[in-house]
This record gives structure tokens, sequence and C-alpha cells, in this order.
């Protein structure tokens, strides 16, 4: 329903960027919110024990939280809008970059699920043709110095030249020639189809991205669909890691702590997203602590809004991997890995 009626907004060309955005707000608060905040419990919480002595995850969970966190405090107290719009402009290019990364990490889990394996040099043939997708919608805004607006922030492009928009279609090209001969040639010498859930999350990069060019109020709704895919694998991985915690009790202890570590994770990320991105920010806003015309309209929302989609990024470089020892055992295990129900215990006499 919420697809069709996007995909309905998209075609009518009448649809005003308000309207889309409207729409996008209302799929935020179910969506968009909770895959933000999914990332932050599953780091802080799920896989704190790797806080303790791992760099990466101590400079993901960390430094650059206290360092991103120091750099807006800066801005804001000094007044320097021209510093919130490289913010900005570094929020978009690392948005566009974790998109690619986390539909990699589609292709990759769901086809080990399978026991469908890619060698180093076709995983760079993937990564290669996604990035020229994300390169080319990304340069659409740097290849001019065009003013845009982010809640009464200023940013423009970086003005590049538009050899390298020109580059990004000709990667893009050969990258999917070599994409395609890729896996026929994989077929042909071992029989194996590339896995269709894997198959799915590359043409959803397509999907997300190419009807912006006939319409650009559609990119108000890429967030939803990239978040709808990300939770997909938390919930995946949520769901494998409570069955596993829990398949020891009766069926209905089973039941209620089912409901208590898995709806009860739901609800968590989707009050604290909800807190996070509309209800704390838009209060402070509210008593105009900053009066400044140079940090924009609703200047605490547009920093949490640039803190998060950042320091987000950097959660997911480093927790989303296979020597995660968690996510190896949770969400790269086959999918009869873990019980789904609690089919083996017996009620007590």
């Amino acid at each position: 329903m919420v697809v069709c009626a996007a995909c309905w907004a998209f075609t009518d060309k009448s649809t005003s960027l308000l309207t889309m955005s409207q729409l996008a707000f209302s799929l935020a608060f179910a969506v968009n919110h909770p895959h933000f905040l999914s990332s932050y419990v599953l780091l802080y919480n799920d896989f704190r024990k790797n806080l303790g002595g791992r760099m990466s995850y101590i400079w993901a969970a960390v430094v650059v939280p206290v360092l991103l966190f120091g750099f807006l405090v800066y801005a804001y107290a000094a007044g320097r809008g021209d510093l919130l719009g490289h913010s900005v402009n570094l929020m978009f290019f690392l948005v566009g970059w974790h998109y690619v990364k986390q539909v990699f990490g589609c292709v990759i889990v769901t086809s080990a699920r399978r026991k469908i394996y890619y060698a180093q040099n076709e995983r760079r043939i993937i990564l290669c043709n996604l990035f020229a997708l994300w390169a080319i919608s990304w340069l659409q805004s740097q290849t001019t110095t065009q003013a845009f607006g982010f809640y009464g922030i200023n940013y423009s492009g970086l003005g590049l030249s538009t050899s390298f928009s020109q580059a990004a279609y000709i990667m893009l090209a050969l990258s999917g020639v070599g994409l395609i001969s890729m896996h026929l040639n994989k077929y042909v010498k071992t029989g194996v189809k590339p896995s269709l859930p894997g198959a799915a999350a590359v043409t959803a990069l397509y999907v997300w991205y190419l009807p912006t060019f006939a319409h650009p109020a559609f990119a108000y709704l890429i967030p939803f669909f990239h978040s709808l895919q990300y939770l997909t694998f938390v919930w995946s991985f949520k769901k494998n890691q409570v069955h596993a915690h829990i398949q020891q009790l009766k069926v209905e202890a089973w039941r209620a702590a089912f409901v208590q570590q898995f709806i009860g994770y739901a609800a968590v990320v989707t009050v604290l997203g909800a807190m996070a991105f509309e209800f704390v920010p838009k209060a402070l806003d509210s008593q105009q602590f900053l009066n400044n015309a140079a940090l924009g309209t609703s200047p605490f929302l547009a920093a949490f809004l640039i803190f998060i989609n950042v320091h987000h990024y950097f959660i997911d470089s480093v927790m989303w991997r296979s020597n995660n020892e968690e996510v190896k055992k949770y969400l790269f295990a086959p999918p009869t890995a873990v019980p789904a129900t609690p089919v083996t215990l017996k009620r007590a006499a």
C-alpha cells in the first residue's frame, strides 16, 4: 500500500515537493527513524563487548561522535554557516556511500546464506557498478555552484567539472557489462546463479536513484526505501538472536520472552527515533536558543540530522562485518540454523 502510494505520487507530474515531503515525513516515523536508532542500540548494547578492545569500534563509538559533536558545537557557537554548509555536503556524500555499501552487504549476506560466494575480483565488479550509479547521482548537485537549502542552512555544489559525470556514466556502462559477463561466466563454469534477493538488492539501487532524474521529488523517498531494506536485516538478526537466547524456555514463557525482547526492541527504537528526530530537537528550536540567520530556521533539528546521519555511516562501517561473531552467527547463518518456533519444547505436565 505504501509503495503503491509512493509510485502513484511519483508518476503524477503535478505532485509537489511539499506533498512528497509530507509523505516521506509520515513514513519516517515508522521506518526511517527506527532504522537509525537500531544502529545505536546494536552498537552500544548488543555489541558493547567490542568497545573494550577493538580500535575500529572505539573509533566509531567514541572518537567519531566526540569529534563530530565538537565540530558542531564550534560551528554553531561561532555562527559559522559556511562550516555547516560543508557538513551538509559531507552528510549527503556519506549517505550515498552508505546506501551502496548496504546494497553490497545485502548481496553478500543473502548469497552466503544460500552457499553462493564471490571471489575478490567479482566483489570489485559489483562494487564498481554500484559506486558508479551513486557517483552519477551525487555529481548531479556537485557539477554546479547552485545554492541549496537544508533547514535554512545554505550550501552549494562544489562546481566540479562535468567530465566527472561523463566518466561516471562510462564506468556505469562498462561495469554493467562486466557484472553481467561475470555472472554468465560464473554460471557456465560452476552452474551457480546469482541469488534472487541479491539481484533484487542491486536492482533496488537503480529503482531508488533513476526515477529522481525524471521527478526530483522522488528523492524524498530514497531514505524510506533504504531504511526499509536496512530494517529487514536488523529484524532478521534480532529475531534469530532472541530465538537462540530463549529456545530452552517452555512455550508460554518463550512467547512472553519473545514479546519482551523482540517486540520490546522494536518499540524502543521507534520511540527513541521519534525523540531524536522530532520531539527533542523541535522542542529546543521552539525556545530559540540560537537566534542567528546563518544557522538556519531549525538549527537544532539540522544539527541532530547531520550528527546522526554522519555517525550512522561510521557505526555501520564497523558493525555489519563478517568478523563480528554475533553477525556471523545470527545473520550470515542459513535461515534454518536457528529454530523459528519452540517446536521441540514440551509443555509442563
